[in-house]
């Protein structure tokens, strides 16, 4: 009984990281900017997520070979 249901929950998680491949970026909370610490007006794109604000999911990368943070999975 305890086998099947650690087999649905990992199943449950590959769906989801097929569903919903991305996070939001951690350094910039999605905005796509990073502020400045001295001109807080001023900003520059995020380094970490390239702009866009979100990032591949541990699992997308793991089990799926990531996304490049598109959220398309390239085609085999």
């Amino acid at each position: 009984m305890l086998v099947l249901i650690i087999v649905i929950i990992a199943v449950g998680y590959l769906v989801s990281l097929r569903i919903h491949p991305l996070r939001k970026c951690p350094r910039c909370n999605m905005s796509g900017r990073h502020y400045g610490s001295f001109y807080t007006g001023s900003y520059r794109r995020c380094r970490r997520c390239e702009g866009r604000g979100q990032l591949d999911r541990v699992g997308t990368q793991v089990f799926y070979g990531g996304t490049k943070h598109t959220g398309v999975f390239p085609k085999k």
